[in-house]
């Protein structure tokens, strides 16, 4: 496990030399402790360039933030007052600046979207927990639409209909011959009363 001393050994060399690999290495540990523990053991002299080292590195790959970020505050509170009196601590820090105002303004939407998405998610299963409790079945449909069945139905109705209009035509056949014997009686009838 990394000690304070032994990271701060690290840092200092790895700043002299400029060897990048080492840094990393060194920036590798998360502990907060021996964070805090080594900043505040870093010298002076070695500040400055430690605090550009770490901000090229967040520049280079803003997704390193999250990882960088305790060695950053750390750096900044435990040596605030010297790193003021620094003049070229302003454009040093205004890249951060914009990173941080870009991600925030990122932020605010994508949290509204979040809390509009719990909410959404608290309403169907406020609404699911209701059905439920009501008895009624929670998603399954009223209907389904099968198109073969409707298709089938649809000759079926069809069919039905061409024999019924074949029976209708047929009664009115009959009905026709029917009175057609009715006026020959009729007309039998005429011709006995002559007689």
């Amino acid at each position: 496990k990394p000690t304070a001393s032994s990271q701060v050994a690290l840092l200092v060399q790895a700043l002299q030399n400029g060897d990048s690999v080492m840094l990393d290495q060194a920036l590798q540990v998360q502990d907060a402790h021996v964070v805090s523990a080594t900043v505040a053991r870093l010298p002076v002299t070695a500040v400055l360039p430690f605090l550009q080292a770490v901000l090229h590195r967040i520049q280079g790959k803003p997704a390193r933030v999250a990882t960088l970020a305790s060695w950053l505050r750390a750096l900044l509170s435990t040596h605030a007052a010297y790193l003021m009196s620094c003049s070229q601590l302003l454009p040093l820090l205004t890249p951060l600046y914009q990173l941080i105002d870009e991600r925030l303004g990122v932020f605010k939407p994508l949290l509204k979207l979040v809390g509009r998405m719990q909410m959404l998610q608290a309403q169907i299963a406020s609404q699911a927990a209701a059905s439920q409790q009501d008895g009624a079945p929670s998603s399954d449909p009223l209907r389904t639409y099968d198109e073969a069945a409707e298709e089938r139905a649809a000759e079926e109705e069809e069919e039905e209909g061409e024999e019924e209009f074949d029976e209708e035509e047929g009664e009115e056949d009959d009905d026709d011959d029917d009175s057609d014997l009715d006026d020959l009686d009729d007309d039998d009838d005429d011709e006995f009363d002559d007689l």
